[in-house]
């Protein structure tokens, strides 16, 4: 029940980044047009949706690795790095009914190490504050 609780926790994160790109992806759309002009169908948003939320409890998932603690951080790091590539090229080229363009690369590459960055950062920003308190409190007891 926990790791279900969390992949949901996961994939409503991944809804909200998933929003945030979806308003960068339609402002880039505009091209110097009135807001009011930009539309999206309501299944392009339901997609958008859906996606963002697989794609957060699969960042969840793939998060699993780094509970092996007989493998170094250096180690689970790569790992899930690759592994999350791997699931993220073959979600975007499934997308982009499997043609793959030297550009449609780049750009997966490119907006992968920007939601990398997004989900693992934050996981690796809060792992650090939890760090420092521990080692706050373990100053104060000595």
């Amino acid at each position: 029940m926990k790791y279900l609780r969390n992949i949901l926790i996961s994939g409503l994160i991944g809804i909200g980044i998933g929003m945030i790109w979806l308003l960068v992806e339609l402002l880039f759309s505009m091209n110097s047009n009135n807001l009011h002009s930009v539309t999206i169908s309501g299944t392009e948003f339901a997609f958008w949706i859906v996606a963002a939320f697989v794609i957060g409890g699969f960042f969840y998932l793939a998060g699993l690795i780094f509970q092996k603690d007989n493998w170094s951080l250096r180690k689970q790091f790569v790992i899930n790095f690759f592994v999350c590539f791997v699931a993220w090229t073959f979600f975007e080229l499934m997308i982009n009914n499997f043609s793959l363009s030297f550009g449609l690369f780049f750009g997966i590459v490119v907006s992968f190490v920007i939601m990398y960055a997004i989900a693992y950062g934050g996981y690796f920003f809060k792992l650090n504050r939890d760090i420092s308190k521990i080692n706050q409190k373990l100053k104060q007891v000595k």
